[in-house]
């Protein structure tokens, strides 16, 4: 696990640059650090620079040191992330004659799989990774990102400059392109994240989940791009009979898999369903587990009764760490100010702290994040089979009289009968842009669900595109790397939601209990109380945060570059009735307000 950043340029760039853009990205690999300074490969007229920051996991020798340059084959590669299966694609290779330096480095044997097979060689890679791979012989380029996303991986160009890293805001820097992209201004405010591949800024762009970009350069020394998807879930549809012990047998080895290491590894314990699931698999392969927790002092998100019951069911060395409402809003701010990207994700925190926790003796953890993304364990799937739904024309006209000051109104959406418009009032906020007089914007039904059928596996591929790499991965990532500890998520495996793509389940009671799978998993170790139980999610007390900084956050919002672009006076209305949804709203406001202000 690593960070990296680089650059193609016509020009030399000074390391004192170098070194200024990757302050940020040290955090993600603290034990070794190389820079290659304009250094010219093969027969490229173009300097090469390029800082690699590693977090020794697997093959903590020299002989795994990045940049890797492969001698038989005269490539290089950059790659952040780990190969699950690298054991056995290192055995495949090796029956190829390739020659190996490295004991078993799992970069080494990314580099020589994609030297030898080409991008098809990701068809047999489990893994999460962003990667730079070189071919000096025929001067071409590539970005890679894995089919999730949960690496992430930002690129800049222009006629005969690349850019690219590990890093939005050291990109940023390295290529001057520093101009905030106003469109995405307006999707956060809607939607509480930009849209890929855009980002905050101008001619900054990320690399798609499953993606691979080409550039190569013509007689003339101008880049070329070419773009392809090696991996799009949607091309696993099918209706094949889901098989429950098949479905465990592959969670089961997707955990297991993610033990590859040669320094310790723990597991994130939350007392959620999914969590425990991994918990419990790893007990069938390791006893004396490691297991941490973040606890809360607010009742809505303390789930601490259950998190005993899963420590001492399967007898893990537990540490538990309480959150709050001593913790310190200069903490809190200084911590949303960390991240490279705008994450208003209230549970950020808590997931920061938990992470800072662990890193202080571990460089890796599990956790059961994507578990409600791969098996619909969210309230929208439940609504979806509804046969309560309201008709259409009703929802619209009440939802067009509700006033925006008082929330989201999403609540009059959630039970149309036009399904997109109950699905998109998850995500949207549109009252808001009301407030903001903001009338020019793509509604998130014209962004995602345009050409969907009306189907659970049309919100499960929605699900998978936005929510989990848009937010979900990404708050995983930043949180953890900042403390250079790196997350392994078995539900991310992509065998899993192949799996759930192509098959599906003809009883009733599991459109209504999606989870019905990791439940029965768990049945035998745990009671209906328990397993039953109301989803709880794992995040902080954001309305008395509010209410006990409000003076501060008020000033922060109203002195930011956002007010000089809109109207900010409705935000009297919504600290005034302090529900949970303004909180989020004001929220959302203080984040990207941070954000612009250290911009400037």
């Amino acid at each position: 696990m690593c960070g990296f950043i680089g650059s193609i340029t016509n020009s030399q760039i000074s390391e004192k640059l170098l070194e200024s853009c990757n302050e940020r990205i040290e955090c993600r690999g603290p034990d070794e650090k190389i820079i290659v300074n304009n250094k010219k490969f093969g027969n490229s007229e173009q300097f090469h620079n390029l800082v690699f920051n590693r977090l020794s996991i697997i093959d903590l020798s020299k002989q795994a040191s990045q940049p890797m340059i492969s001698d038989q084959f005269n490539t290089l590669m950059m790659f952040n992330g780990e190969i699950y299966n690298h054991s056995d694609l290192r055995k495949k290779l090796e029956s190829f004659k390739i020659n190996f330096k490295s004991s078993h480095s799992d970069s080494e044997t990314l580099l020589n799989g994609l030297s030898y097979f080409g991008i098809d060689f990701l068809k047999d890679v489990n893994g999460q990774f962003s990667i730079f791979f070189h071919n000096i012989d025929k001067n071409e380029y590539f970005l890679i990102r894995d089919r999730a996303g949960q690496k992430p991986l930002y690129y800049s160009y222009n006629n005969d400059q690349l850019f690219f890293g590990s890093d939005l805001k050291s990109v940023s820097n390295l290529s001057n392109n520093i101009s905030i992209n106003n469109d995405e201004l307006v999707n956060y405010l809607n939607f509480g994240t930009t849209i890929n591949p855009n980002t905050f800024f101008e001619n900054i762009q990320a690399v798609l989940p499953g993606e691979c970009i080409k550039f190569s350069f013509n007689s003339k020394q101008q880049i070329i791009k070419n773009s392809f998807n090696y991996w799009e879930l949607s091309q696993f549809l099918d209706e094949k009979d889901f098989n429950d012990e098949e479905f465990i047998g592959l969670f089961e080895d997707s955990v297991w898999k993610r033990l590859e290491s040669d320094v310790p590894v723990s597991s994130f314990v939350s007392g959620g369903l999914d969590s425990t699931a991994v918990v419990k698999a790893l007990s069938k392969k390791r006893n004396n587990l490691n297991t941490f927790s973040m606890v809360t002092d607010s009742k809505n998100f303390d789930e601490t009764e259950y998190m005993k019951q899963v420590v001492d069911k399967y007898k893990t060395n537990h540490s538990a760490e309480v959150i709050n409402s001593n913790v310190s809003f200069e903490e809190i701010k200084s911590i949303v100010l960390s991240f490279d990207d705008i994450i208003y994700d209230p549970s950020i925190i808590p997931t920061y702290l938990l992470s800072k926790n662990i890193s202080k003796n571990y460089k890796v953890a599990l956790s059961g994040d994507g578990g409600d993304e791969l098996l619909s364990g969210y309230e929208h799937y439940r609504n979806f089979t509804s046969s309560k739904n309201i008709p259409s024309r009703i929802s619209k006209a009440l939802y067009s009289f509700y006033p925006g000051h008082f929330g989201s109104g999403n609540n009059i959406l959630k039970h149309s009968s036009d399904w997109k418009s109950a699905f998109s009032s998850y995500y949207s906020d549109r009252k808001l842009l009301g407030l903001l007089k903001i009338d020019d914007f793509e509604s998130f039904e014209e962004i995602f669900l345009r050409n969907k059928e009306n189907n659970w596996k049309s919100l499960m591929l929605t699900d998978h595109k936005f929510f989990l790499n848009e937010m979900m991965l990404k708050k995983i990532d930043r949180s953890s790397m900042l403390n250079s500890l790196e997350i392994r998520s078995p539900f991310m495996d992509h065998r899993l939601f192949e799996y759930v793509a192509s098959h599906t389940r003809a009883d009733s009671d599991y459109k209504f209990s999606p989870k019905k799978i990791i439940k029965n998993y768990l049945s035998e170790d745990f009671n209906n109380q328990f397993l039953e139980r109301k989803k709880m999610g794992f995040s902080i007390d954001i309305v008395n945060l509010i209410a006990k900084n409000k003076s501060e956050i008020y000033e922060t919002i109203l002195d930011s570059e956002l007010s000089k672009l809109y109207n900010l006076k409705f935000i009297d209305n919504l600290l005034f009735i302090n529900t949970r949804f303004n909180a989020l709203r004001i929220w959302k406001l203080y984040c990207i307000s941070l954000y612009l202000n250290s911009e400037k």
